[in-house]
């Protein structure tokens, strides 16, 4: 019962550990990708910019347009006496079959062609994604941080109580791998018969492995009774 106690007890905490790297670091990793995106279509923009030439072309029509798309344009200009057509790989709500835009072709090759006007709005909304993403990562690492120097207080300075286990289920807000962590609900009734109704954090233990009949550590802030962390590890064999 030892061995397997101990066995559970290490488990239940590296996943506890991968689930806030794994949740925040997704977040803080998509927030990268997109920054990088940004940089990508800004440099690759400017660069091409800096080595074309604009010209006014005209809209003949939006390739692919339904109900759920914009479609792709097909432009028409004119370079140096001759006609091209191109179709861009950008297209816009304010586009539409007969509009003028302006486009800039490599200097050279004329039929590399390129829709550059509409480049800082895409920038600006992916730059914006990146940092949502970035900061919903970054603050649910430090949560999770503050969190557990709540825990270390009041495992120091927290009265402790010996509450009796009414309940345990799943937290069906927090999942890894097709698996939920479980939330310990306890009771504890004071000498003067006053009634204290606890809630335990998420911890990643399968709820066999909890000892309904033990009684939970509960550490209680003293001036704050609200204020408390259920030990479901006392708990766990």
């Amino acid at each position: 019962m030892r061995y397997n106690k101990e066995k559970a007890l290490v488990r239940g905490k590296k996943k506890d550990k991968a689930f806030v790297r794994i949740f925040g670091g997704i977040f803080v990793l998509v927030g990268i990708i997109l920054f990088t995106v940004c940089i990508f279509i800004y440099t690759s923009g400017h660069t091409f910019k800096a080595e074309a030439t604009p010209v006014q072309a005209v809209i003949l029509a939006m390739r692919g347009a339904n109900h759920e798309s914009l479609g792709t344009p097909v432009v028409e200009y004119t370079v140096g006496g001759k006609t091209y057509t191109s179709t861009l790989n950008l297209s816009s709500s304010s586009m539409h079959p007969g509009k003028q835009i302006t486009v800039y072709y490599r200097n050279g090759n004329p039929q590399e062609v390129r829709y550059l006007d509409d480049n800082n709005w895409i920038i600006g909304l992916l730059l914006a994604m990146a940092f949502v993403f970035a900061d919903m990562g970054l603050a649910f690492i430090l949560v999770r941080r503050k969190h557990r120097q709540k825990i270390a207080r009041l495992l120091a300075t927290g009265d402790t109580v010996e509450a009796e286990i009414t309940g345990i289920r799943e937290d069906d807000n927090q999942s890894m791998n097709g698996r939920h962590p479980i939330i310990v609900s306890c009771r504890y009734v004071a000498s003067d018969g006053r009634i204290y109704l606890f809630h335990s954090g998420s911890f990643w233990y399968e709820s066999y492995e909890i000892d309904p009949k033990r009684k939970v550590r509960v550490y209680v802030d003293r001036n704050n009774p609200f204020n408390y962390y259920v030990d479901v590890d006392s708990v766990v064999g």
